[in-house]
């Protein structure tokens, strides 16, 4: 005897199509009538403003937040038909205090300076403040400048004063042999080059002599158990910074930038290598010794 096939009950259908989903596009703001506005702005290399206005006449220039002093921006200027541009040096701003400006336009024949106005700086090419980059200080690592934008949309430039420089990693090279490291290391209050463990605050467990801004990290100073992360100072034993990248302008410098490793003769893994910490400052890293365990790049 043969018994029909019975077929499961369809579903329920729905009476409707679910709508679809649509993403609504946040307007972009518009600038009050008559304001001036910021195309691009930036300060990329720590010292020098990009700033590009859309065409109106006038020059550009700075006003001291909550003053009547306007600053002119030395630096080199560029008309077009469509922009007003310039590329600004920042050190050239008067003071050495902290100070706060906003971006306004000169009208000809004296007329009263005019605020440029600017998109949230997240919309402004260049003056992004979220990205893998950063704005670095000074090459001297005593100023630090940043664009921030007023609540009625003004442009405005902020000058910090960096109280203690951090001492810079300006280059580092290995010694023909391959045995030691030669690290040029600038702004150093002191002629001493520490490794720590625990931190820039840690345990002094090897001291190098810094002459004319030069430190040979050998192979064999490295202490190899001491623990896996070793910190790098420079000044003296008492008083001493971290050392930083010099001219640092990416929010994870490790992963982008090449340093030394040290190896033992033909080994295959190195003994030590140099690396750049989470808080951008300069450390070695000591691989463990078992060769079971790989080696944790983290």
């Amino acid at each position: 005897m043969r018994l029909p096939l019975r077929r499961s009950a369809p579903a329920d259908l729905p009476d409707e199509p679910a709508p679809a989903t649509t993403l609504e596009r946040v307007p972009r703001p518009t600038p009050p009538r008559g304001r001036p506005t910021a195309a691009y702005a930036a300060v990329l290399d720590g010292e020098h403003l990009w700033l590009a206005v859309e065409a109106a006449p006038g020059t550009l220039a700075l006003r001291v937040d909550g003053g009547d002093e306007v600053v002119p921006l030395v630096g080199d200027h560029e008309d077009t038909p469509a922009f007003r541009s310039v590329r600004a040096d920042l050190l050239a701003l008067p003071g050495a205090d902290d100070a706060s400006y906003d971006v306004v336009l000169l009208g000809p024949g004296g007329r009263s300076p005019k605020p440029v106005w600017t998109p949230p700086l997240a919309l402004t090419p260049g003056a992004a403040p979220d990205g893998p980059t950063l704005v670095p200080t000074s090459r001297d690592g005593s100023r630090r400048f940043a664009l921030e934008r007023a609540d009625d949309g003004t442009l405005r430039l902020v000058r910090t004063v960096v109280a203690e420089p951090l001492p810079r990693l300006v280059s580092v090279t290995t010694t023909p042999e391959g045995d030691a490291v030669e690290l040029h290391v600038a702004g150093a209050m002191g002629g001493e080059l520490h490794l720590r463990s625990g931190g820039p605050g840690g345990e002094v467990v090897a001291t190098v002599e810094i002459l004319d801004g030069r430190a040979r990290l050998h192979r064999d100073v490295v202490p190899l158990d001491r623990g896996r992360r070793l910190a790098v100072t420079a000044g003296t034993a008492t008083a001493a910074r971290p050392v930083a990248r010099d001219g640092n302008d990416l929010r994870e410098a490790n992963p982008a930038t090449l340093l030394p490793h040290v190896y033992l003769d033909d080994a295959d893994r190195p003994l030590w290598r140099l690396v750049w910490t989470p808080d951008r400052t300069l450390g070695v890293r000591v691989p463990p010794r078992d060769q079971d365990q790989q080696e944790d790049d983290s």
